[in-house]
């Protein structure tokens, strides 16, 4: 039986609380409700009670992972919070399915994180490097992270800013396993959903969707139920879209 999955990120509240209350209004009964970040905003973790309460009468269980908005200093206050389930680089199984949580990892940290966040070279050098090896032990998992897995589903954002907005180092493990992807972050992307090898990869940043994504997942098969209009995963490859990085001069910017 399909495990039915809310998935969402980057309310920002209480920038688009309002919104995101209205857009539960006709939600039923979800399985797994899996939040991938900044849904506070400016470390305001207080509004998460909100978020829970709002929730919690539609899902039987809340996972979360921390964004770049859900501060460091906070997330003691997150962890103990009744009714959530925070993943900070920690791995969970729910519903008979394991989830990988993380806040994920940049290609190029951001100028904000090389000033105050000593040695996040190395923090993201191991963070990928766990991702990576809990994808091979697994081959079958939900990765919940903020940052981009890929980026595949970033199309629609200023392609410099791709390594400030994820990774495109998981390409190969994600295509050679049967991975549901999901995150946020990028709020102006266009392209939602990609099926990279036989993983399916989702970025459900509420902004400019004003809608969590629905998905029924079982057994590894994923189908996206909504919102309308991102049911249908675009098909990529990572060759192909390494090739394409390539020509936009991506390596050279990372080196």
């Amino acid at each position: 039986m399909p495990v039915r999955i809310l998935a969402t990120s980057d309310v920002h509240s209480p920038k688009h609380l309002s919104e995101f209350r209205e857009s539960l209004v006709n939600i039923n009964h979800i399985d797994l409700a899996l939040l991938a970040g900044d849904m506070v905003d400016g470390g305001k973790v207080e509004y998460y009670s909100v978020i829970i309460n709002l929730l919690r009468d539609k899902a039987n269980t809340i996972v979360a992972v921390p964004g770049n908005e859900e501060y460091d200093d906070r997330l003691r206050a997150l962890k103990g919070a009744s009714g959530l389930i925070l993943l900070n680089d920690e791995v969970l199984t729910v519903n008979g399915i394991k989830v990988i949580g993380s806040r994920g990892v940049l290609d190029k940290p951001t100028k904000w994180q090389e000033r105050n966040i000593k040695g996040i070279d190395e923090l993201y050098r191991r963070r990928l490097s766990w991702l990576i090896n809990e994808i091979k032990i697994t081959n079958e998992a939900i990765l919940l992270t903020h940052y981009a897995p890929s980026y595949a589903t970033l199309e629609g954002e200023n392609e410099y800013n791709y390594p400030l907005l994820g990774t495109r180092r998981l390409d190969e493990v994600l295509s050679s396993s049967k991975i549901l992807a999901i995150h946020g972050h990028a709020h102006r992307s266009r392209t939602r959903c990609v099926k990279l090898g036989s993983s399916i990869i989702v970025n459900v940043a509420f902004e400019n969707v004003n809608s969590p994504f629905i998905i029924d997942y079982s057994n590894g098969e994923v189908n996206v139920i909504e919102p309308e209009g991102y049911s249908r995963c675009k098909e990529i490859n990572a060759r192909g879209k390494a090739i394409t990085s390539k020509a936009t001069g991506l390596d050279e910017w990372l080196k």
